[in-house]
Formats: C-alpha cells, structure tokens, sequence
C-alpha cells in the first residue's frame, strides 16, 4: 500500500472514531476501562477508541507485507478487508468492561468509588444479582466474546463465523475460552439489566460504524481457521498493551484523538518491518561481501556460494537444510540465504536460534553487525537476544543503551541502524524485535499451550527462522520441532536448519514435517552427498551439492582403558613438551574427578570448564578461553605453551579452541565429530604445536570393559543411549578423516539396518529395545502441553483445550516454558553467597577482590551489589528437585536463609540464597555441597543416601 493510501486510510478511521466518541451517551461516557493515576481514569470508549487505531497503525506500519499477504490469502479476502477485521475486533476488545462484575470492582477503594458513583448517576443500576456477584468465572474477557457472538448472529452474520470473530475478543488476554466457560456467562448476560444491553449494543454499533465491519462480513468465510485467529489475537494483543501504556496513552484526554494516537506511538519505539532490497544482478562475492563486511580479497565460500546459486530455483516459501563441516562458513551461508528470501518475501525480521545461551551470547555480536549492514539505508531496525540471562550480556547491554549509528550523521555508511526497541525488551515481547538472537527454545515454545502464545506465533511468522546445530536435539525436543515446522509451514515461513550432520531419518523426518505428510521423503532417497544443501519448497526436494573442502585433519583414534592412572600416564606422555590437551568428560563429576587427579601434578595448568559455575564466572572462564585458544594467538604471543582443558558438553559446539589432542569419553558418533572439531582447527605454524602433537591424535575412555560385550561408564551410559553408543563404537575408525568421513559414519551409526558384532548381538538388541520405549514414552511426554496440528485445529479454542489453572502454574514463567521443550530433570536456580555472623558476603569472581563486604540482610541492594548477585545464579543438581519430599525440604530452607532484601530490587526478587559457610559448604537433606572457583559446585559427602548414587 502506498504511503498516502495509508495516511489516507488513517485519517478516516480517525474520524470516525473521533464521531463514535463525540456520539457516545453519558452513560456509555461513565463507564471505566482503566482506574487511573493521580491525574484521573481513562473512560472505556476513549480506551476501545485508543485500541482500534493502535491496531490499525500497527498493521500500516509494522506488520510485514509477509504476513498481510498471508492473512488476506487464508481469510480469503483484500488485506484491507483484513485490516477493517482487525480494527473492529480491537475496537470491541473490552465490551465486556460493560459488565456490572466489572464496573464494580473498585468500588471499595478510591478513586474507585466515586467512578462507581459515576456510573450509577448516570442512571446505570448496579445491583448484581447473587449468581453474578459470587461467580468466580465470568472474567471481562469471556463476558465479551458472548456478548459480541450474540450480537453478530443477530445481525445475520453465520455462528461459525460470529464465533472465530468473538473467539479472539475472548483470547485477549492471552488464552481462549472454552465452550464449558461461555455457558454460564451466557446464562448471566440474558437476564442483565436492558440499560446495560443498550450500552454494550451502543458500543458494538458505534464500532461497527466507524471501521464499516458490515461490508467486511459478507465477504468473509464461514469461520476462521486457528491460524488466522491466532495471529490476529496476536496483533489485538499488542494493540491492546499499547492502548494501555499510560506514558503513551495518558488517562488525561487532550487534543484529537489523531494527535493522541500519533503521539502515543512515536514514544513506543517499534519498527518498521525489515523488508531488504533485492540485490538484482549482484555477484555472490559482492553480496557476501557487502553483507559481512568483508575485504575484496575475501570471496565467498562453496556453501555460501550454493545458496546464493540455490535462490533461483527456489518457489514461494521453503525449508533449507545446510550439512556442512564446522569451518565452513555456515551461519554467513544461512544469514546471506535469509537476507535474500526476506527481500522476496517482506520478511518483519529474522531470528537465529541456537542450543544454548552460551552459543546465542557467542553469536549475538556477529549477528548485529551483518543486521546493521543488511538494514536498508536511513532506516532503523530492532533487535533482541531472548534468553533467561540475556541482562548478563555485556554486548546486549551496549545496544540497549547505545544511540542508533547511521542516521543523521556525517558517515560513509550505505546502511541503516539497529536499536534494542524498551517497549519490546519484556519476555513475551521480545520475539516481536525485527531480528532476534535466541536459544532454540523461543521457537519450540510456539507450539506450548502457553498463555499469551499468539505473541510468540506473531513474532515468528513474520521471520525467518534460522535454527543451529539441529544434530544436538534429542527425539523429544525433536518432537516441537517438527510440530514447529509444521506450523511454521502453515505460515509460509522459510526455515534454514543447519547441522554438522544428520542421520538420514532425523532429515527425512524434518522435511516431511515442513512439506506435509504426503511428501514420500524416505532416507535412501536422500542424497548422502556432504557438503549439501537440501531445499524442500511448494515444488519438491532439491538437493545441491557443494565443493567439499580438502582434507584438513587425519586423526589416529585410540580407545584407552577407563582408569586415572591411565589417564594420567597418558597425559604425561603426550605433554612432555607442553602443548594444548583437552579432556571432554560426559559427567560434571567425571570432569571435577579428573581435574582433581591432574591439577596436583600440573598445578597452573589445568583448568575445570562445566555447568555447574556460577553463570557470570562461567561466561568469564569461557571468554578467556577462547581469547587463548582461539584463531588468532599463536604460542609465545598470548597462547600458552603449557595448558590442559577439562571441560564437559560445553566444549563441543559453544567454544571456538584449537587444542592439540584429544581425550574424550565415549558418545554418539556425531558428537565425537563435533569434539574432534576442537583439535587442530585452525592452520598453525609448525612450532605452535609440540613435536608430539603435530599429528592429530584422538583418545576414547569411560569404556569399563571391550570383550566380549562393552560396558560403559555408568554416567556415560546415563546421559546418553547405551544403544547409540554400541554402534558407534562398532564403527569407531582408527584413522578419522575430516570432513570427509563424517557423514557416512553418522549415517552407519544411526541407520535402522545396523548390524552389531555378532557376539553383542543380545545386548545390542536389548538396548535398542529399551531406547525404542524411552524414545516411545519422550514422545508421549512431549505431546502433554502441545497444540494440535494445524490441519486439526479448526478454531483458537482448540489450541487451549488442555490448558488449565494447573498448566498454567505449571508454565507461569518463560524458564518453565524452555524448560518443557528440554527432556532433562527438573532443576532450580540459586544464587550461593558466604554467611557471616551479621550478614552475608558476595562471592567473588574467579580473580576478583579476596574478601567483599559483609551485607545484613534486610539492607537495600544498589544495583551493583544486586548485578553481581544475580550474575553468581547457579543451578542445583536435579537430585534435589526430582522428588517433592526433598525438594520441599530443601526449598524451605533456601527460602528461610534468602536475605529479606533481596525482595525490594528486581534483579533479585524470587531468588533464593545458597548460604554457604566460610569453607564454601553447606548442607541440603544429607548431602554436603562445596562451591569454589577453581572446581565449581560438587558434592563434597552423601550423608543420607550412600551407596544410592
């Protein structure tokens, strides 16, 4: 739409609306939508007012041309048909306000009172009859939809219809209602007082008016798909938020109501959608080029080079899946594919979601600089790292507080700039940025039956969706994932999944849940090219191949005996000359147990990397890391000569090092690629390496016994599937090439035509059984809180039904939300401090001040003391959240110890303290913990439970 059709459009509505305000009875003037401040109360025909042309200027202004074109194709109708819909349905959002439940219930305090004594000298009655009065069940929202179903229907609209319409006014404050709850409203709202019905049918026939709905219905379907509904109660939502933002919208009316609304969102600071040029007849280097900043030297590489030539064979919306080596240049390859596909489709934005925070912080720097570049000249786009602990973010905190760069400035720039919008920094707002830097999560928890879920599918189904490291997700994060392409499909977003690998069924499966059930995708139908790109498409499955690199590694693998002596004899052999080890262990406890045993014979050489540090001293132990170990030192000029790495997981994806050799515990065949990743990863001079050292070496342990069956290590066999390991270590090579044999090891390991050695032939089948039924009832467990299917929900209420009170406190919080998508135990966060005989004392950072400050601890936080106790947050074992005997004992504890201050400052409030004594220990039902920065959290004893663990 032009930019005068649009200012054209807007100045109707405002007059309108101005002519429903100006029309409205004193009656209708008495009644209340927002209680006010000190400067007075917001009358709720100025609020539904408000709210219409929010919503109208939000689908002018910020909806992606994407998303327009969408809703206009599903309903079946023009987009400006739509955009009536949607300003009607804002319009009459809180007719249920009309409502003596709700008129009544600040009259029991002021400035309460006198609004109702308002009310009732206008004549209104406000006598309530007893039902209504004791009724716990008839909330403004669902009074709402029942009073304007009835209305449509009686005007001759079809009751399918009137209910998807209504069913959004019902969801507006973030659940549909159910048929069971719309009874007895019903039942209330027949035998109201008619001065009351004539002021709801006063409302509903001013707003009718002024948006002109009645030349909408005719033209609309029987009934609005779930789809639709769903993300139009996603811009209601956001319409309505604004309308009440008494900063933007204060209580006190002054001016026109165009004036009001063009004020109000000028201080809400939201975007416009992305939408990138088209880069019509550009070479791929230009492109690259120009999108990353990179020199004229630098060209682009083969897979970046195979999506660029990709994009002219691709239709309409697709799914793309890049396999590559790490190295290869990936994230710039799907950044690049995404920028272009936007530029086709009017994307709002885009979002990148990796596995964990560490890897989304990792990312978030990158990200922004290729935004920025890919902004479109003199205009400003947003951007959001969504994550539990993204306050923590050095990088996110300096594009919150920095002032836009590029516009209205003396630069050379040919881009534009990319703010933290404050009004979308809230968790349910985030998704809504133009670009967005997430844990993987925030796109799985669309398909959670969780309260304001239309936010989150709003915010996805303008984007592209970019989703890493897809090898790393188990079968029951799997199981969102694909219920999430699935969706993701519905809305015709293009999705790019990026892996290392993947087994032939894992990608099979992705793709048949994007294109639809009726695809035929089988595994030895796929190409086991690598590296490839593989893109499915309203047309097919496409596959590209790509140049692969070179051989870059060839790596001896060994398999040594699982005991410290042995390890320890290795390690001095393989360190006479110094050099850079690093020992991946599957356990926090096995990494603390090595550590042990090798720090005293090289002390302030090793070092302990895992989960369980406090999240600041981890981050920190991390960046130094990669600062040593990374690309760009070489030894004698800042990498160390001298340095073993004992780390868990956490090595295998979020850090970019460069060891030497390494020894690592037995896992899944893809992972221990990904592990191997982590030696000699960058080209190095020869005398970066010890002479031992310059040809890869790779150990296996946590293997008790090879013959005649093998036994793993008790805590490897815990984290991962014994089966999946049996086949890996069948096809464990000698020599590992890199890249070359990584796919078809992958692929041999996870292949349902894997034959085990004969002689493990009854164990092998008795573990694939049993990670058959695990991976059976992980499915199950899975579907608990999910919505259906798109196909199989024909209406809002259906992605509600299971929703409850008891869901709903189940997932009251974002971290419970990721928390559901992850099969891992239940945990809780704490946040360890050093009890003092008045008070308590902040731990310090890992080489920070010896001894802080003693704090009582009813004292008022400043917001220092208050970051630095936040950042120290630290996740218990599940061992003490697992059972509810124990986990209500220990929690009762934590919550008697949290210092009362912590209440008063909202970077702290409903933490609880780790109270330990000066040695760093404390005791939880029995068992003896111990933090410290060299080694983190471990269990020191085992008082009630030995022998049990």
């Amino acid at each position: 739409m032009s930019l005068k059709r649009v200012v054209d459009t807007q100045e109707v509505q405002f007059e309108r609306m101005e002519q429903f305000l100006a029309s409205a009875s004193d009656p209708l003037k008495s009644l209340w939508a927002k209680s006010g401040d000190e400067t007075g109360w917001l009358p709720l025909v100025q609020h539904l007012a408000d709210a219409s042309c929010v919503a109208g200027c939000l689908w002018d202004n910020w909806m992606s041309d994407s998303l327009k074109r969408y809703l206009a194709d599903k309903i079946g109708v023009e987009e400006c048909n739509v955009r009536t819909l949607i300003t009607f349905v804002a319009g009459t959002h809180d007719v249920g306000k009309a409502t003596m439940k709700f008129a009544r219930q600040i009259e029991l305090k002021e400035p309460g009172r006198d609004i109702v004594e308002g009310i009732a000298d206008a004549g209104i009655p406000l006598a309530m009859s007893r039902a209504e009065y004791e009724s716990t069940q008839f909330p403004h929202g669902l009074a709402g939809e029942v009073i304007l179903k009835d209305w449509l229907v009686e005007r001759g609209c079809p009751k399918k219809l009137a209910s998807s319409i209504s069913s959004i006014v019902g969801a507006h404050h973030g659940v549909a209602s159910q048929d069971d709850d719309k009874k007895p409203a019903r039942a209330l709202l027949e035998d109201y007082p008619q001065e009351w019905k004539a002021l709801q049918v006063e409302i509903l026939e001013g707003i009718s008016r002024a948006t002109g709905i009645w030349d909408v219905v005719s033209k609309l379907p029987k009934r609005l798909n779930a789809d639709s509904t769903m993300l139009i109660t996603g811009l209601i939502v956001m319409a309505d938020w604004i309308a009440s933002n008494a900063d933007a919208f204060p209580m006190v009316v002054r001016g026109s109501l165009s004036d009001r609304v063009r004020e109000g969102m000028d201080s809400i600071d939201l975007t416009s959608p992305w939408n990138p040029p088209e880069m019509e007849g550009v070479e791929v280097d230009e492109f690259f080029r120009h999108a990353f900043g990179w020199p004229a030297t630098l060209s682009a590489r083969p897979i970046q080079k195979a999506v660029f030539d990709a994009l002219e064979t691709i239709e309409g919306s697709c799914l793309a899946i890049i396999e590559a080596p790490t190295g290869e240049g990936k994230t710039e390859a799907a950044l690049g594919l995404g920028q272009m596909l936007a530029a086709r489709s009017g994307a709002q934005g885009l979002l990148l979601a990796t596995p964990t925070m560490g890897t989304s912080n990792g990312l978030f720097s990158r990200t922004l600089d290729w935004a920025e570049r890919s902004t479109p000249e003199s205009t400003i786009t947003s951007m959001n790292l969504v994550h539990s602990r993204k306050r923590f973010s050095a990088e996110y905190e300096k594009l919150r507080w920095a002032q836009p760069r590029g516009i209205g400035e003396d630069t050379h720039n040919d881009h534009g700039s990319v703010v933290a919008s404050q009004w979308l920094n809230g968790p349910k707002k985030a998704l809504l940025s133009n670009f967005v830097v997430a844990t993987v999560d925030q796109v799985l928890m669309m398909v959670l039956q969780m309260r304001h879920s239309m936010l989150r599918h709003m915010g996805l189904a303008g984007k592209i969706i970019i989703i890493d490291e897809v090898h790393s997700y188990d079968l029951y994060m799997g199981s969102y994932l694909k219920l999430a392409l699935r969706w993701l499909a519905r809305y015709r977003v293009s999705v790019i999944l990026l892996s290392a690998t993947l087994p032939g069924q894992t990608k099979s499966d992705l793709i048949e849940a994007y294109s639809g059930e009726s695809s035929g995708v089988l595994p030895e139908n796929l190409s086991t090219g690598y590296p490839l790109l593989t893109v499915a498409d309203r047309r097919g499955i496409q596959e590209f191949p790509v140049v692969q690199r070179p051989t870059d590694l060839v790596a001896e693998v060994s398999i040594i005996p699982d005991g410290l002596d042995e390890l320890e004899s290795l390690v001095a052999d393989l360190y006479s000359d110094g050099g850079c080890l690093l020992i991946i262990c599957n356990t926090v406890r096995r990494a603390q147990e090595t550590y042990h045993s090798l720090a005293s014979t090289y002390p302030e050489q090793v070092e302990l990397h895992h989960s369980a540090f406090m999240a600041a001293e981890r981050a920190q132990k991390e960046d130094k890391l990669r600062e040593e170990l990374g690309p760009h030192l070489h030894r004698g000029e800042g990498r160390p000569t001298h340095r073993i790495v004992v780390s868990t997981q956490v090595a295998e994806q979020s850090l970019d090092i460069d060891a030497d050799v390494l020894i690592s515990d037995i896992a899944p065949m893809d992972l221990l690629i990904q592990r191997i990743g982590r030696i000699h990863r960058h080209v190095r001079p020869e005398s970066d390496r010890p002479l031992k050292l310059q040809k890869p070496k790779v150990f296996i342990r946590a293997i008790e016994q090879k013959e005649p069956v093998p036994k793993f290590e008790a805590g490897s066999a815990a984290v991962y599937e014994p089966a999946i390991l049996l086949s890996t270590l069948a096809k464990l090579p000698r020599v590992f090439r890199r890249p070359d044999d990584a796919p078809a090891l992958v692929q041999s390991v996870y292949s349902p035509d894997f034959e085990p050695p004969e002689a493990w032939t009854e164990e092998y089948s008795l573990a694939h059984s049993a990670m058959v039924q695990r991976q059976q009832l992980a499915e199950l467990r899975a579907k608990t809180f999910q919505i259906p299917y798109p196909k199989l929900a024909s209406g809002l209420s259906q992605l509600f039904e299971r929703y409850s009170k008891q869901m709903e406190q189940a997932l009251k919080s974002e971290e419970a939300g990721a928390a559901q998508v992850r099969d891992t135990d239940p945990t809780f966060e704490v946040v360890p401090i050093i009890a003092t005989s008045y008070g308590y004392r902040v731990i310090p950072f890992l080489g920070g001040e010896e001894i802080s400050p003693e704090l009582m601890d009813d004292a008022e936080l400043d917001y220092q003391t208050a970051f630095r106790l936040a950042s120290s947050v630290l996740r218990l074992p599940s061992r003490f959240s697992k059972y509810d005997r124990v986990f209500d004992v220990v929690i009762e504890k934590l919550e008697k110890e949290t210092p009362v201050g912590w209440k008063n400052h909202y970077l702290l409030k409903g933490q609880v303290a780790l109270r330990l004594d000066e040695s760093g220990e404390i005791e939880l039902d029995g068992v003896v913990l111990r933090y410290s920065s060299e080694r983190g959290l471990e269990v020191v004893e085992n008082r009630s439970w030995k022998g049990s663990e």
